[in-house]
């Protein structure tokens, strides 16, 4: 028995200094893990705090990212107005466009019919030259005949003047022949002859009639 308890005295010494050494092993563990809890707790301190300063940063971020945001969408406000101002000023000026190419449309047709006119009237203008300068010839030809003519009437009007002057002249000559006639043919009856003229005084009355008549 006695042996028996000096085996299990030995065997519980044993057990104990085990056990002392896992408790020391433990304790020196524990240590080590007290030292990296606290080295944690500082990194973790460490940590917080640039957590605390990214959040206070990311906080003032935010909020000038929620500025800038409202900026944003005053801009794309002003941004969607001036695009629809702009989408009606296109309109405005694709309207004017089509109105425009319209206008140039019409233009170009009155252009055409200008033109054609043009032609028109130049072959007209040159059909008008031609006449005129046949009818100037002609003209020029009818002056000539004319002043030939004229200059021929005024010697057909000289001669005539000359033989006019000659007629009276000799109108003159018989109005006074017969005048002295009338006067002689007075006297005869004036000298109360009731008889025939005898034929030598007929004869010579006669023959001064006809040189009168000359």
């Amino acid at each position: 028995m006695l042996k028996v308890a000096h085996a299990e005295k030995d065997q519980l010494e044993a057990s104990c200094t085990e056990l002392k050494q896992e408790l020391l092993k433990a304790n020196s563990e524990l240590k080590h893990v007290q030292g990296l809890l606290s080295k944690a707790e500082n990194e973790c301190g460490q940590l917080k705090e640039v957590c605390d300063q990214q959040a206070e940063q990311l906080s003032r971020t935010s909020q000038k990212l929620q500025e800038k945001t409202s900026e944003n969408e005053a801009d794309i406000k002003n941004l969607k107005e001036t695009i629809f101002e702009l989408e009606d000023q296109v309109e405005q000026h694709r309207a004017i466009k089509l109105h425009n190419n319209q206008l140039i449309s019409d233009l170009e047709s009155k252009a055409m019919k200008l033109e054609e006119q043009k032609q028109d009237t130049e072959r007209q203008l040159k059909a008008l030259t031609k006449q005129m300068k046949e009818d100037t010839e002609e003209w020029r030809r009818f002056q000539a005949d004319l002043q030939t003519a004229v200059v021929v009437a005024n010697d057909i009007k000289c001669e005539a003047q000359q033989e006019l002057r000659v007629v009276k002249r000799k109108l003159q000559e018989e109005e006074e022949k017969s005048a002295r006639l009338q006067k002689e043919l007075d006297e005869v009856k004036g000298s109360n002859r009731l008889v025939t003229l005898d034929p030598p005084v007929r004869q010579l009355l006669w023959a001064q009639w006809l040189e009168g008549e000359q």
